[in-house]
């Protein structure tokens, strides 16, 4: 390899613009765990790449006219630098920080983020030693350097891949010490809580009913991965009488790999749908992979929804030592609530425990939470803690974050139900919705990830929506094409409201909204679901 005096110049162009470049690459990863195929998902790097070929277009046009002249030296090296400089700003004001889930540095983050910095500089650098000894023409060498923006895509998932290896087998470092932990602690009560859905309100419920009569550790947020729940276990110590893990799959073998380092012997399946279907790829492999929560051996105690009682029946008959069972729901089961009345203020129902009906008063809306809150006694009354003390934690209990969260706006009720909507979710969200004696407004992207069954479920949707809403603001007119179809189907008198963007529909919420309405925002399009992508 050969480079020539003054050539650490472009060293630095290229490892300045790698590093800029890497970043919305490394984000798109981050939010599909890291996995590298992932990288077009998004629309916004499809945009990038094509403004990247329309700047190597142009540039190489300019630099190839400069060939005639007999200053070409100093005219090369001009057009090489300010085409680095236009690269450098548009991956520069690439606003991360803006996104809904903003690039997180954590460590992983930074070590991908360094390595593909350095792997593709070498590799351009390299490639322009090796045409610098080759070409007789020097002039011809800043091909390599046009040509490195069009390679990007290539240089980042092979870094990227490499370095996954390694973070894998760090990862299983990390579990292997969790699994270690765990087991030095024979008496702790260690709890699973999965499903298609509910799992972040039901072990939030779980936990403070559980904290009535114990001391609980419970994975913050929506930490429901090994690494997640690796970082949970950092804090706890002998002092914690139950740990309440929520165990996310989006793929097969993600509830295995969850079982096999926590080893629960209590556990709450709160439902299957087809959310992730996209990513299970059949039906068959959502249910098979949520019901191995129910393997907790002889002994151990399932909390399982009423709703999925056929599936779970089938998962139990193959157990080799299967645990107890509690069904629980609002349709029938062991633990059974009934008789519910909504209102702005929340929910009353009657909830069957042990040999008591007991008049139950929430703060929370929806069925769904009912249903939450049902599924999360069971398990606490099955740990021993008394009744009244259940009672007394689901008047306390507070709407969980961006699921049915009641807002009080200047005059408008805003239902915020943005978080990672499922058809199940969004049925019972309208149905909350359509007791209030108002004029109702829903702004929706429409529901993701469901494979096949994407475009069926948004139709549904749209039918659903023409009986309950007044108005209906869709974002992305692609996706909630079957929604729209819905609506229209579904006999909808309404208005029908449809914009490219979440910005943009927000800059019209002054001109949509008015006093004394009730909002419901119904799902957040993750930014890797970009519109227009499909």
């Amino acid at each position: 390899m050969t480079l020539l005096r003054g050539d650490w110049f472009y060293v630095f162009l290229v490892a300045l613009d790698s590093f800029f470049m890497t970043r919305p690459y490394l984000y798109a990863i981050q939010q599909d765990n890291y996995r590298v195929r992932e990288i077009f998902k998004s629309k916004r790097l499809a945009l990038i790449y094509l403004f990247d070929i329309c700047a190597v277009s142009v540039f190489t046009a300019i630099w190839l006219a400069f060939y005639f002249f007999q200053s070409r030296a100093f005219w090369g090296f001009a057009t090489v630098l300010f085409f680095f400089i236009a690269e450098f700003a548009m991956y520069f004001m690439e606003d991360l920080p803006t996104r809904k889930k903003p690039l997180r540095y954590t460590k992983r983050a930074v070590r991908c983020l360094l390595f593909v910095t350095a792997c593709s500089t070498a590799v351009v650098m390299c490639s322009f030693g090796v045409a610098t000894a080759r070409l007789s023409q020097n002039y011809l060498r800043y091909l390599v350097l046009f040509c490195f923006p069009l390679a990007f895509p290539a240089l980042f998932s092979i870094g990227a891949s490499v370095i996954n290896v390694f973070e894998k087998l760090n990862n299983f470092r990390y579990m292997r010490s969790a699994s270690k932990r765990l087991a030095a602690m024979p008496d702790l009560i260690k709890i699973a809580v999965t499903g298609s859905y509910g799992k972040t309100s039901v072990k939030n419920f779980l936990q403070a009913m559980l904290s009535q009569k114990y001391n609980v550790l419970a994975s913050p947020a929506s930490y429901n991965t090994p690494m997640g729940i690796c970082k949970t276990l950092r804090s706890l110590d002998a002092t914690y009488d139950v740990l309440i893990a929520e165990f996310g799959a989006r793929r097969t073998g993600d509830i295995r790999t969850l079982m096999n380092m926590v080893k629960p012997n209590y556990s709450v399946l709160t439902g299957i749908n087809s959310q992730h279907l996209e990513t299970f790829g059949k039906e068959e492999n959502i249910v098979r992979e949520k019901c191995r929560i129910l393997d907790v051996g002889e002994g151990g105690v399932c909390v399982v929804s009423d709703r999925v009682r056929d599936k779970a029946d089938g998962a139990i008959s193959k157990l080799k030592k299967p645990p107890q069972i509690i069904f629980a729901g609002l349709n029938d089961g062991d633990c059974l609530s009934y008789d519910l009345c909504m209102s702005e203020e929340g929910t009353q129902f009657t909830l069957r425990l042990g040999a008591g009906d007991y008049r139950v008063q929430t703060r929370l809306i929806g069925r769904h939470n009912v249903e939450d809150i049902t599924l999360a006694a069971a398990m606490a009354y099955a740990l021993g803690v008394e009744a009244p003390l259940i009672l007394s934690a689901i008047e306390d209990l507070e709407p969980v974050a961006h699921r049915m969260q009641l807002i009080h706006g200047d005059g408008i009720l805003i239902i915020d139900d943005s978080f990672n909507s499922n058809p199940d979710g969004a049925m019972c969200a309208l149905d909350a919705l359509s007791m209030f004696d108002r004029r109702k407004v829903v702004l929706t992207p429409g529901l993701v990830e469901l494979g096949s069954r994407e475009r069926e479920e948004n139709y549904k949707l749209g039918q659903r929506l023409a009986a309950v809403a007044d108005l209906v603001l869709l974002v992305g007119a692609k996706r909630t094409d079957p929604i729209r179809r819905g609506l229209m189907d579904g006999g909808f008198g309404g208005e029908i409201h449809i914009y490219d963007s979440l910005a943009g529909a927000q800059s019209d919420f002054k001109n949509r909204l008015n006093f004394g309405d009730v909002f419901l925002i119904l799902n957040d399009l993750p930014d890797i679901y970009d519109d227009k992508l499909k």
